[in-house]
Parts: structure tokens; C-alpha cells; sequence
């Protein structure tokens, strides 16, 4: 079992292998671990539509029969939506559509991470 330094290194990692892999999808990644009081978002990004944008929650697991994607909470959900509120009033983003994604990494060690994109996971709470 991991413990609290360990977890952090494992959602480190992910983040970052998520990174990777939406670039590799065309994404372009704005910004890491934006937050604005108690809102944060893991990744914002542009999708490969040049139009949209993307808050993205990495959720990162060590076990192989892991569902990271579960893990994202009501309380989560509204802090995402309540931060892109704020992201829309910039006039850079005012006009963009918006989407919430959600990335589950499952990293069992000494393997390659199993990477599942899931776009549109959810909907804003407004």
C-alpha cells in the first residue's frame, strides 16, 4: 500500500500520462492544475475542434481492476463547473463552448498505464 507521498507521486504521474495521451489525441493543453479558491481543474484544454473547451479530471489508480472514473464526486463536479463559470467570463474563453472530461489512469506498477478518456463525463450543475 502506498502511502500519502506515494498517492501523490501515482496522481503526479498520471496527470502527466494523461497529458501525453490527449496531446497525442490533438488536444491542446492550456493549463495544469488551474485553481481559484477552492476550484481546481487537473488540465484545461482546447479539444482538436479548435472551438471547445475542456476541464479535465485525472483520476490515477495502482490497481489493475480500479475504476478511477467512480471516484469523481458531486462536490468535485460543482467545483469544476463553478471554476469554468469563472473561465467563461474571460473574453479569450466568452465565447467557446465547454465541456467537462474525465481521464482515469490505471497504472499497476511496472506496467504501461491503461488510459481511459470519457469527454462530456458530465454536465455543468447550472
Amino acid at each position: 500500500m502506498l502511502g500519502r507521498s506515494g498517492d501523490e507521486s501515482l496522481g503526479r504521474r498520471g496527470e502527466q500520462a494523461a497529458e501525453r495521451w490527449l496531446k497525442a489525441q490533438g488536444f491542446q493543453i492550456l493549463e495544469r492544475n488551474r485553481a481559484i479558491g477552492d476550484d481546481e481543474a487537473d488540465l484545461i484544454a482546447i479539444d482538436p475542434d479548435g472551438r471547445t473547451l475542456v476541464l479535465i479530471e485525472v483520476k490515477t489508480r495502482s490497481d489493475q481492476h480500479a475504476m478511477p472514473e467512480l471516484a469523481i464526486t458531486s462536490k468535485k463536479r460543482f467545483r469544476l463547473t463553478r471554476l469554468a463559470s469563472r473561465l467563461l467570463r474571460d473574453p479569450q474563453h466568452r465565447q467557446r463552448a465547454l465541456r467537462f472530461d474525465v481521464v482515469a489512469v490505471v497504472w499497476v506498477r511496472g506496467e504501461t498505464p491503461i488510459i481511459r478518456h470519457h469527454p462530456g463525463a458530465f454536465q455543468s450543475a447550472w
